[in-house]
């Protein structure tokens, strides 16, 4: 049985990084990919070092440096696709894709964790998949597997986001290894850090630093993102430590799935038609189904 304080962590995580998808989308229209990412990881750096500082002693055990370096490396293209994806596509419509995130995360989780599926968690994934390509599927296209691709194709949001979903469920399993290995705050500490060098190292080799003047375009904004990102990236690995990373994946795109459209429509007047609606409820089942 899950403890109330797994809960609590876990809801705690899923609502940070909801809350970090609005403040992303925003600053997206301001700062270009690279320098958003720089920002947003190497603000994290100074947070993750007091709470590595000031927390329980750790030390990193062999076999950290592997997982740690694979997370580092997908993460950067999986932001950079991330940015991508939500700058060319409505909110509403790219977000709930990342409910693939679990499915992703449940399969890679078999040889990287030796964590199973049940049958039961395995309906949950077709559930969340036939949610999501119904997602994509405008209403006057009927419902066939070739309208459904062809939905995908046109959609450039959506594939992108798709691949973020895979990269990040790959992220998550890897960063499980690495806390395993390390501590929670030693590991955020070397991932934000990671990403915002590779950030940096991209925007130099790209003769692209006079970029990092856009910060000045939304300061106030850019921090939010980071101390939130912060927050729900700890929270995150802490959660991996109490609950099998399939479920944190699950809660955490479910509860993502209903604030994308909320804050889609609130924020980015993104119209919420009854085949957005249907979907949701469909990969908020399958999520549900997972979690069980």
């Amino acid at each position: 049985m899950v403890s109330t304080a797994a809960i609590t962590v876990v809801l705690g995580c899923s609502l940070g990084w909801s809350l970090l998808d609005l403040t992303r989308k925003s600053l997206v229209e301001k700062i270009p990919s690279l320098p958003l990412l720089l920002f947003v990881t190497a603000g994290m750096v100074p947070l993750f070092a007091f709470w590595a500082y000031f927390g329980q002693p750790a030390t990193f055990a062999p076999g950290y440096l592997p997982p740690a370096t694979a997370s580092i490396l997908l993460n950067v293209f999986a932001n950079l696709a991330f940015f991508e994806s939500i700058r060319v596509s409505p909110l509403s419509l790219t977000i709930p894709l990342l409910s693939l995130t679990p499915v992703f995360a449940t399969i890679l989780a078999i040889p990287l964790l030796g964590e199973v599926p049940t049958p039961r968690q395995a309906a949950g994934i077709l559930i969340v998949v036939v949610g999501a390509l119904f997602l994509n599927l405008a209403g006057g296209e009927g419902s066939s597997l070739a309208a459904v691709w062809r939905a995908f194709i046109r959609e450039r949001g959506s594939l992108l986001m798709v691949l973020v979903a895979l990269l990040w469920a790959a992220t998550i399993s890897l960063d499980k290894m690495a806390v395993e290995r390390s501590s929670g705050a030693l590991h955020g500490l070397v991932l934000s850090g990671g990403v915002g060098v590779a950030a940096l190292a991209a925007l130099a080799g790209a003769r692209r630093m006079h970029e990092l003047s856009t910060a000045r375009r939304a300061p106030w904004t850019l921090l939010a993102a980071l101390v939130v990102g912060a927050v729900a990236l700890a929270l995150q690995l802490e959660a991996i430590q109490l609950v099998w990373v399939g479920a944190v994946e699950t809660v955490k795109r479910g509860l993502g799935n209903l604030m994308a459209l909320v804050f889609g429509r609130l924020f980015f007047a993104e119209p919420v038609t009854p085949h957005k609606l249907i979907a949701i409820v469909l990969m908020a089942g399958g999520v549900a189904v997972l979690l069980l």
